[in-house]
């Protein structure tokens, strides 16, 4: 048994348990029909203007990521070193990183404005200069994950190798292009697709059909899950319920996206001096490797 994709299509399954025979029938029973109350409004994220038509939005991307998996699984794997045309390959991600953002916009604008739908107008932006202080946390629970064996025992479990793709291109490519797309790719585009995705989207709608609490935890798991990586599956499922949960606690886009973007630059950017100068940072190596981008 292959145990990585048998572990992340676990995670998948449980998300998609906890939509289509949890959250969306507790719904429906309770919230759908005459005479039947709407959900009370909790939390500073609005659910207001999300409904059971969101679940075809939900369930479009949750499709395209598990695609995106099963895609993975059936492909010949190809080493980094022997692709063609990455440069082009990571503008054509980041394009399609903008096109998510589109999506969402698409799927919600018409019902609700986007600016206080995402909390834009956010008075308290100060809050954003906390961001590192969570990437701190990730790296503390990533040492903790080391010093009590997980990270040796998931090598063992992968054979040996558990980088993230995009860990080994940074890590491993000398192409100043390459990385500096790479950087914008990891650092800007990611962040704002994500955190629009997950938590702009799918995270307030998974908040109409049950509570705040069922609502984190789905967008967690379901976050871990789509980096389709088993090494990188627990700090990345613990990184997505801090993000749901900046964003309830502020009821600002603005935070996840501050805390999303200073986590995957820090991981940036020790890679990039690893692969450059890796006599600098020799002790950070295998840890930042293992706990990836998100």
């Amino acid at each position: 048994m292959d145990v990585e994709p048998t572990v992340i299509g676990i995670a998948f399954s449980i998300c998609a348990a906890m939509l289509f025979f949890g959250a969306v029938p507790y719904y429906t029973l309770r919230h759908v029909g005459p005479g039947k109350p709407p959900p009370m409004p909790r939390g500073r994220v609005s659910i207001a203007g999300f409904g059971l038509v969101d679940v075809i939005g939900i369930s479009i991307f949750f499709a395209f990521y598990a695609a995106l998996w099963a895609k993975k699984l059936t492909d010949e794997p190809v080493e980094l070193g022997k692709m063609e045309n990455i440069p082009e390959l990571l503008i054509s991600q980041l394009a399609f990183q903008g096109f998510m953002i589109v999506v969402v916009g698409v799927l919600i604008f018409w019902r609700m404005n986007l600016a206080d739908a995402f909390g834009l107008r956010w008075k308290q932006w100060y809050w954003v200069f906390c961001a590192p202080v969570v990437v701190i946390g990730m790296w503390a629970l990533l040492s903790l994950l080391e010093v009590s064996g997980y990270n040796q025992w998931i090598l063992d479990l992968v054979g040996g190798d558990a980088k993230q793709d995009t860990v080994k291109l940074l890590a491993e490519n000398k192409d100043p292009l390459t990385l500096g797309i790479m950087a914008v790719v990891a650092c800007i585009g990611a962040p704002l697709a994500e955190e629009v995705v997950f938590r702009g989207y799918i995270y307030p709608a998974m908040k109409r059909f049950s509570n705040i609490s069922v609502a984190v935890i789905f967008t967690g798991i379901l976050f871990g899950a789509v980096h389709g990586n088993l090494a990188a599956l627990l700090p990345l499922v613990v990184l997505g319920i801090i993000l749901a949960l900046a964003y309830e606690l502020t009821g600002s886009l603005w935070a996840p996206i501050a805390i999303h973007f200073c986590f995957n630059a820090a991981t940036t950017a020790i890679q990039i001096i690893m692969n450059l100068k890796p006599e600098l940072l020799e002790n950070l190596e295998e840890n930042v490797a293992l706990i990836g981008l998100g």
